[in-house]
């Protein structure tokens, strides 16, 4: 639990030092997806930290990254 509640600290000093800036400078955008990417991060590193997830991230977003990659026509 400590783990868990040190990973959404982290998380939260992450986003409080980031997203004043993007929103002052009106980067709606930007902040949509540092946003999305903050939120991806935190549900990884909570289910690493709790043992739901025992598989390597890299094995998850494969075959996503395949998948765009042969709707762009992008060959690796």
């Amino acid at each position: 639990m400590g783990s868990v509640l040190g990973i959404i600290l982290v998380f939260g000093v992450i986003v409080y030092y980031e997203a004043p800036g993007l929103i002052r400078r009106k980067l709606w955008r930007e902040l949509a997806v540092f946003l999305v990417v903050v939120l991806a991060g935190l549900a990884l590193s909570i289910t690493r930290a709790t043992g739901l997830l025992y598989t390597c991230w890299v094995d998850l977003v494969g075959p996503v990254g395949r998948y765009l990659s042969s709707l762009f026509g992008l060959r690796f």
